[in-house]
């Protein structure tokens, strides 16, 4: 039997169903919208905690190797002084005199006798 009538047909096929299905599709996309909104606001909140450690971290590496410079400034200062007083205790003609006055004494000692020597 063929309908010639202008009656739209309801059901699956039907406007009603189109527009049902439509309108489905469209709620799934919004929902599928707003999951994806919500990973990518967790996916900045991952991003800005894992800057902010990284940030964290540097800074105390930082720290921590002006302090190992400043110590060993400190050592490479003290052991330049140390080396620095031996050398001019060594020049020092006093102490020279007093270690050659001391040689000479002792060899003295030796070829005199004395026990002293």
């Amino acid at each position: 039997m063929i309908q010639n009538d202008d009656r739209r047909v309801s059901g699956p096929d039907g406007p009603s169903g189109v527009a049902e299905a439509m309108n489905r599709v469209l709620a799934a996309e919004r929902k599928s919208l707003a999951e994806i909104e919500a990973c990518r606001v967790e996916a900045d909140q991952s991003l800005e905690a894992a800057r902010h450690e990284a940030r964290t971290l540097l800074e105390r590496a930082e720290r921590v190797a002006r302090e190992i410079h400043a110590r060993t400034d400190r050592l490479a200062t003290a052991r330049a002084r140390r080396l620095i007083e031996a050398a001019r205790e060594e020049e020092d003609p006093r102490s020279r005199k007093g270690a050659l006055e001391s040689a000479v004494s002792r060899l003295a000692a030796r070829m005199t006798g004395e026990p002293d020597a």
